[in-house]
């Protein structure tokens, strides 16, 4: 069963789409217009931001019209994936799904196309997923975020770096800002850092669901 769930694994990783393949075989098809339009705002957006720094309204136009950008860009290129998909958006109704989930039912469609070409039956995702959700070992016990005596000492070590911090020549010479804004960089890094761990632990889990929709879809002998 160890070998079936690894070739499941890897079934995935090769029907993941290939979002620039497909922009590079055809890169001025009617679907990506809008994609470039987007992309050629944002490049506007950042240009103006050098000149309008001293106006009063400066920043904050700039920051309204990136997110303004930003929302343009998931739609245009929502746009963009439900044209080259087309016929997948159709077999399993992904347009009728929450915009920000439609990506994941993709997936899955993508992933139960590859099921069927190499004729996986219904009656084998179910075997695989009941493997699969015991092949993990057990998870640890020890979480240091409720222990109440941790959280305690962490956050009493905090308070004294904080004002340890204070006293150093870097906060002293009027850098404190720029201290402020370092470590609001590095957190911001670990942030992306804790979703992309989060988000490589939750892979299993998710070929697991894929699979048990799949034990539905799937032809059973």
């Amino acid at each position: 069963m160890f070998q079936q769930w690894s070739e499941m694994l890897q079934l995935y990783k090769r029907s993941r789409p290939n979002y620039w393949h497909a922009i590079r075989n055809n890169p001025l098809a009617a679907h990506l217009l809008p994609t470039w339009l987007v992309v050629l705002a944002i490049i506007l957006v950042v240009s103006a931001s050098f000149s309008v720094q001293q106006h009063p309204l400066g920043p904050v136009t700039v920051m309204f019209s990136t997110s303004l950008c930003m929302w343009a860009l998931l739609l245009a290129r929502e746009y963009f994936v439900a044209e080259q998909f087309k016929s997948l958006y159709q077999r399993h109704a992904i347009a009728n799904q929450p915009l920000l989930q439609r990506d994941s039912y993709l997936r899955y469609a993508h992933f139960l196309q590859m099921l069927e070409q190499n004729a996986v039956s219904a009656t084998q995702a179910a075997e695989i997923v009941a493997f699969a959700k015991i092949s993990e070992n057990p998870p640890k016990s020890l979480n240091l975020t409720q222990n109440a005596m941790f959280v305690a000492i962490m956050t009493f070590l905090a308070t004294i770096a904080a004002e340890k911090a204070k006293l150093t020549e870097l906060w002293a010479f009027g850098k404190g800002n720029l201290v402020i804004l370092l470590t609001f960089a590095v957190l911001l890094v670990l942030w992306f850092g804790l979703i992309v761990v989060r988000d490589h632990l939750h892979y299993k889990e998710r070929i697991i669901r894929y699979l048990e929709w799949a034990s539905h879809d799937l032809p059973k002998p």
